[in-house]
């Protein structure tokens, strides 16, 4: 049996490992290594100008999460330095060139926003490779798109360089690849044609937007975009395009929003785009397009927007179109149109503006003419519209009737503007659609050959800011209740044969800014108010009209002089209190100067000489 002086070295042998783990827990651990994204960031703000520099005042410390825009990796471990995931720094002013040496150290950067400044220089392809979205939108950058960008961001998903000054052409060879799902160019003057393959391999591609428009591009829209069937936005409006509307475009099925207008697209309407049965938003306007409208277009019965405004279209508005059930806004103003309203207008129950100005519709205007339970403004001017204003569905549109709607808060009354607006979701990678109208609640149906007197019912609509009625022959008093549209800013009834005596209640209007009643049959005093005052020439070319003193309630001749209202001559201005006296006075004045130039040439010889002196003429 061994002793215990034998056993104890032993059980020190044991213990040792113990000992080892207990001296190592005690030791100080080493400090985690210094990370370079912080080094990387602190040379990004060493780059940018002084002034800037102070938006980036909390950069200070060991890098986290409560540096301003800096969004970081979850960590690796306890050991690991901190890497940067995302860079927010939108709209704080920053200017100077784009710190490309300093992002390009951070490896690990997935989004990069940094819109909304004025950083300048040219695009880089140093970026990190690891990007997944870009966005240098509204900047003061220069230059061309460099074809090495795609590959230098094999990841990326979403590119957006749209408001800055990029001039150069791109290049043919540009091609972005597969995974790209939104690029954004627009608002640049990048000048040139559209490159053939704006992806590599178009039956791939995941690209849901792109925008190319307000630029300077020309040539023809490539056939090759037809081919990028995941498309849901193409923008490629406010260029100089030319040719006509690729006839492939219905291949676009999975296509929401289509803006081609302000170009310069010649041809018709291709029938084609009903294949495109997903469409929520068509601008075709301010092109050269030709034809007539297609009936085809009925299997859009998801639009919401139709915009073929300043085209050459012509024909009638076809009955199929009565199809399209969910249309908003329609402006087909502008064209060469004919043939009565299509009874396919009536069924568009959804319709907040209607445009059909400016072509050579004729006939009567239907009885459902006001009939929209949300329409905000209707503009019929410059056709050959003939007989009365229906009398009927004033009521029905809550927005004209002062119940709703949205009106521009301007100093007068802007001609209405419509803003389609696309996004992709970089979360979902989905595209999100929306569009503004910016319109005042109007109807214009001047410049018509409408007759008879103005319907009551249409001067009670108290939600109207825009109404304008001139250019017609319209006849009778102009109603009562006029003075009782509270909102109202333009009002223009000229160049009708309204007669009687003009509302008091106009001179009461606050809000009005705008108002001509020239050139009528209107006749007897002026209201008393100041109201008028601030519309100079609002009444002239009515002869009956009078103000002042001497003017009469059944007065039906001037008694009075006012400014542009004189129709009558020379002599017109004459009247009034006093007036012949005046005019007595001028005559003797005259008379008077006619003698004395008469006795002053027959007394004087240097005065005969130089009035009947010979006139010598040259050859």
């Amino acid at each position: 049996m061994p002793t215990a002086a034998a056993l104890r070295p032993h059980r020190l042998f044991l213990l040792l490992p113990l000992l080892l783990l207990l001296l190592l827990a005690a030791a100080p651990r080493p400090a985690a290594p210094a990370s370079t994204d912080r080094a990387a960031l602190l040379a990004f703000r060493a780059s940018l100008s002084p002034p800037s520099r102070a938006a980036l005042a909390s950069w200070r410390g060991p890098l986290s999460p409560s540096w301003l825009g800096v969004a970081l990796h979850p960590a690796a471990g306890p050991a690991a330095a901190p890497s940067v995931a995302a860079l927010a720094l939108r709209d704080l002013n920053l200017t100077g060139p784009l710190p490309a040496a300093a992002l390009a150290l951070l490896r690990r950067l997935q989004e990069l926003d940094l819109s909304d400044n004025a950083l300048s220089g040219e695009l880089p392809c140093t970026l990190p490779r690891s990007l997944l979205k870009l966005d240098l939108s509204r900047n003061a950058l220069s230059g061309a798109v460099p074809t090495c960008l795609p590959s230098s961001l094999p990841a990326l998903r979403a590119l957006n360089l749209s408001g800055n000054f990029l001039r150069l052409p791109l290049s043919p060879r540009l091609s972005f690849p597969a995974r790209l799902a939104a690029l954004d160019l627009s608002r640049n003057a990048i000048s040139g044609a559209v490159p053939p393959r704006i992806v590599a391999d178009p039956d791939a591609s995941g690209l849901l937007l792109l925008d190319l428009s307000h630029n300077r591009f020309s040539g023809e829209i490539p056939a090759g975009i037809t081919a990028i069937r995941s498309l849901q936005g193409l923008f490629v409006a406010g260029n100089e395009l030319s040719g006509q509307i690729p006839p492939g475009i219905g291949n676009l099925t999975y296509l929401q929003v289509l803006d081609l207008s302000n170009n310069r697209l010649s041809g018709a309407v291709p029938a084609g785009l009903a294949g495109c049965f997903q469409l929520l938003y068509l601008r075709l306007g301010g092109n050269r397009l030709s034809g007539a409208l297609r009936p085809e277009l009925d299997a859009l019965d998801s639009l919401k927007v139709l915009d073929l405004s300043n085209n050459q279209i012509s024909g009638e508005i076809p009955l199929p179109l009565a199809g399209c059930r969910s249309l908003e806004v329609v402006d087909l103003s502008g064209n060469e149109i004919t043939g009565e309203l299509s009874s396919a207008v009536a069924k568009w129950q959804s319709l907040r503006f209607l445009s059909l100005a400016g072509n050579q519709l004729s006939g009567q205007l239907p009885d459902w003419m006001f009939s929209f339970p949300m329409l905000q403004w209707l503009d019929l001017s410059g056709n050959k519209f003939v007989g009365f204003i229906p009398d009927g569905g004033f009521n029905v549109s809550a927005v004209l009737n002062g119940g709703g709607g949205q009106g521009i808060p301007s100093e007068g009354v802007l001609r209405p503007q419509l803003f389609v607006s696309a996004s992709v979701d970089t979360v979902s990678w989905q595209l999100d659609l929306g569009y503004d109208l910016q319109a005042t609640t109007g109807i214009d149906l001047s410049r018509n050959e409408l007759r008879g007197e103005i319907p009551e019912g249409l001067v009670a609509m108290k939600g109207l800011e825009y109404l304008n009625l001139s250019c017609n022959y319209l006849a009778g008093q102009i109603p009562e209740g006029l003075g009782e549209m509270g909102r109202l800013r333009t009002l223009d009834f000229s160049h009708n044969v309204l007669s009687g005596e003009v509302p008091a209640g106009i001179a009461a209007m606050t809000e009005l800014e705008v108002l001509n009643l020239s050139y009528n049959s209107l006749s007897g005093p002026l209201p008393t108010t100041d109201g008028l005052r601030k519309f100079p020439g609002a009444l002239a070319g009515n002869p009956g009209i009078c103000s002042g003193e001497g003017c009469t309630e059944d007065a039906s001749m001037p008694e009075g002089k006012m400014a542009g209202s004189n129709r009558h001559g020379w002599l017109g201005g004459w009247h009034g209190e006093n007036g012949w006296v005046s005019l007595g006075a001028f005559c003797i004045s005259t008379m008077t100067s006619f003698y004395v130039s008469l006795a002053t040439l027959l007394c004087s010889p240097k005065a005969r000489n130089f009035v009947f002196r010979p006139v010598r003429a040259e050859y």
